[in-house]
């Protein structure tokens, strides 16, 4: 199997992080997300059509790691671990795939401020707390799992902003539905920071999904069930729609959330739709699901 290609340019959550410019001060915007105890929802357009450089970003031999000045050994809060001046700090592209990285690793509430090579300050916000251990120390495989199925899952190829309700093993995360989603779309698992994890092969990035039982039911532009361009991402059972059904569903009552395993993927992110949706809303609003609601400011 070739290594996909794995080029990531603006995840924008919410009109105010319209494309790839740069922030000098990234801090949370509101009406980005709406975390609860059961679930998340939150606004994809993580765009594959203008990737990272292989010199700065994720590259098809290394992963998103080693030369890019981010280090899966060390806390991104540290030197070591996410470099000032180096690799990813050193560009807009760059600064936006960190932004998301924290993001989908560190709690609400928890930040790293870094500086570029000019010396500008650049401050990024945790979110949804999937590994918040990589704060400050190394992140594990299970760490980057978690990191890598949250990054898949907020890919839109068309770089186009729509709400999703999303469900993990995770607890950060979690399980339960929400009705306004009613649309399961897929599950997302790989580790796209190393090669050859779970030997998938020398030279490639495991990156995965599998669809849900509609995928294709009102499919925004960019998202799987619609036509995308170039997807980073390969359906880990075969055929571009092949389902879950090979999954090991999440326990008990929350079996029909989503898959807590697949293929030998134990972090695993779930997504679900809306039947109809907006790409140019500039809210995330709480709907009817389960948990007490949080809005990320």
């Amino acid at each position: 199997m070739q290594p996909p290609r794995l080029q990531w340019a603006c995840l924008a959550l919410g009109v105010s992080l319209v494309g790839c410019g740069e922030m000098q001060a990234d801090v949370g915007d509101s009406n980005e997300a709406v975390v609860t105890e059961n679930g998340l929802t939150t606004i994809n357009g993580l765009s594959t059509s203008n990737g990272l450089s292989t010199s700065n970003g994720l590259s098809t031999s290394n992963g998103l790691s080693t030369s890019n000045g981010l280090s899966t050994s060390n806390g991104l809060s540290t030197s070591n671990g996410l470099a000032s001046s180096a690799g990813l700090m050193t560009t807009a592209t760059g600064r936006t795939q960190i932004k998301y990285l924290v993001r989908c690793a560190l709690s609400a509430g928890s930040s790293i401020t870094k500086k570029d090579q000019y010396g500008t300050s650049y401050t990024f916000q945790g979110l949804l707390g999937m590994a918040p251990q990589w704060e400050t120390g190394a992140c594990d495989s299970t760490c980057q799992e978690d990191v890598s199925a949250c990054l898949l899952a907020h890919i839109n190829t068309a770089g186009a902003h729509i709400p999703l309700w999303l469900v993990s093993n995770n607890k950060a995360v979690g399980w339960g539905l929400d009705p306004d989603f009613p649309n399961q779309e897929a599950s997302f698992f790989g580790n796209v920071f190393i090669t050859n994890a779970h030997g998938v092969g020398t030279n490639t990035i495991a990156a995965f999904y599998c669809t849900g039982a509609k995928y294709n039911v009102n499919a925004p532009k960019g998202r799987i069930g619609s036509a995308q361009t170039s997807p980073p991402y390969v359906n880990a059972f075969g055929s571009t729609y092949a389902s879950c059904s090979p999954c090991t569903p999440a326990d008990g009552a929350d079996a029909v959330d989503g898959s807590k395993a697949c293929n030998g993927w134990n972090e695993v992110v779930t997504v679900w739709r809306q039947n109809t949706t907006s790409t140019t809303s500039t809210t995330s609003t709480p709907s009817g699901g389960s948990g007490h609601g949080f809005r990320w400011r």
